[in-house]
Parts: structure tokens; sequence; C-alpha cells
């Protein structure tokens, strides 16, 4: 979900700028964000009501998930995941030794962010169109194909299988199939140690 959250908020909050008067676009800002803050309590609070302390705070429910979903204490990546810090870890870069370890996940967070910022942008500029909904469809696809490949390509300790998350998207398009099969073939093939 992660991966494709940047792509869904940039077309969403350019649909909120759909509206010419300020008043609407400020109404639409708060009704995206309370569905947000919903949501997210919607799905985060079962943790902490099925709690099996009750003597337990926020920090101890919700601390060990935050650290399984970012695993800053397992290092900046694994050897076997072949995106760019993998690539750049080779003699005589060796970027793991040259970033001191505390700088890792920011550098993973700023490269990402770069990265995803152009699909944002033009999601962004899509949703304040009205087009049609399949050209809207097409560049959602096409958005969180671009995120997840950020995601995959620079955060901070990605799985190796992360890289089918941007071929989901790519499939459900009606991209050129030799296209598709490549990516297909090329996302197989990172998979292997």
């Amino acid at each position: 979900g992660l991966y494709y959250a940047p792509a869904v908020f940039a077309f969403l909050l350019g649909k909120c700028f759909n509206n010419n008067k300020i008043l609407g676009v400020l109404k639409n800002i708060v009704l995206l964000g309370s569905s947000v803050i919903v949501t997210f309590f919607i799905l985060w609070y079962p943790f902490y009501h099925f709690r099996k302390d009750e003597t337990e705070g926020l920090v101890d429910v919700y601390g060990p998930i935050l650290r399984r979903i970012f695993p800053f204490s397992r290092g900046l990546f694994e050897g076997k995941v072949s995106n760019i810090w993998c690539a750049l870890n080779v003699r005589p870069l060796s970027i793991r030794s040259r970033i001191p370890e505390h700088y890792q996940p920011l550098c993973a967070l700023v490269l990402t962010n770069v990265m995803m910022l152009p699909f944002c942008m033009l999601l962004f500029a899509m949703g304040r169109k009205n087009n049609a909904p399949i050209d809207n469809l097409k560049a959602l696809l096409w958005g969180s194909a671009g995120t997840s490949i950020s995601f995959f390509l620079a955060s901070f300790q990605v799985h190796e299988k992360s890289i089918l998350l941007p071929l989901a998207p790519l499939i459900v398009l009606e991209a050129p199939a030799l296209f598709i099969e490549w990516v297909s073939i090329m996302s197989t093939w990172s998979l292997w140690p």
C-alpha cells in the first residue's frame, strides 16, 4: 500500500483543486484529510484496543509494528536486492561504508522522494483536469507503477519481492505487450539470488 499511496494521494489532491473557488478547494482538502485520518484510525485502532496488557501505552503497542514496517536497525539494504543501494555498494564506491549509518535512512528518504516527484506532479496535474475516467485510470496506473519502482529502487531495506509491485499496475494497462514482457522478465530475473 505504501508504494502506491503517493500516486493516489497526488491524484486525489489534484482533484481537490478542481473547484475554482478557494472555499471549495479548502472544503475538498478537509474532506480528503478527514477521510485519510478516519481510515488510518480504523486500521490502527484494533492494535491498541486488543492489546495483551492494559498497562501498555501507545509506544509499547505501535513501536514494534513501526519497527517491523521500517526496519532501520537492519541497515540500508540486504545484498540480494537489486536496487540503487546494492549497485552503489561495489568497489570503489562502497556506499554503505561511506555514508554514516544514522544518515542512511535520510538519504533513502530523499532519493525516493526525488524519484517519485515527477510521477506525483503529473498525477496532481492530471487530477486537476476533467478527463475521461479511462484516462484518469491509465494515468493513475502509470503513476502507481512509477512511484512503486521509485520505492523499490531507492527506499530503505527493500524486500526482493517488492519488484512485483510496479509490475502489477503495468499488467492492467493496455501497454505494448513487448514492454510488459520485458518488465516481467526483468522483474523475475531480479528475484534470483
